[in-house]
């Protein structure tokens, strides 16, 4: 449940109007241990940048750690760092001036 719901707020994200054709992947780096543990990271030419760690939980949930930005189009690029584990989605939003 709360995999979908960070998938949620990551599509929202990415749901600016853009040709997807056009944007290069810079880097696409995925780990998966096959025992619930992965990380992965990846760039895009568009200015995206998505990191995570995930774990499991005590509950059969995945603790997920990571960080996510992406640029709006007056200059600012919006940081959201969280954590998603048994207690839920804990977001925390920064906004970054160029």
């Amino acid at each position: 449940m709360k995999l979908i719901l960070v998938a949620c707020l990551f599509a929202v994200a990415l749901a600016r109007p853009q040709d997807l054709n056009d944007v290069p992947i810079l880097r696409d780096d995925r780990l998966n241990e096959g025992n619930g543990n992965f990380n992965y990271d990846f760039e895009t030419g568009n200015g995206i940048v998505v990191s995570a760690v995930g774990a499991p939980g005590v509950e059969g949930q995945s603790n997920i750690q990571g960080t996510y930005t992406y640029p709006v189009g007056d200059g600012t690029v919006v940081e959201v760092t969280y954590t998603a584990d048994e207690n839920g989605f804990r977001p925390s939003v920064r906004l970054v001036k160029n």
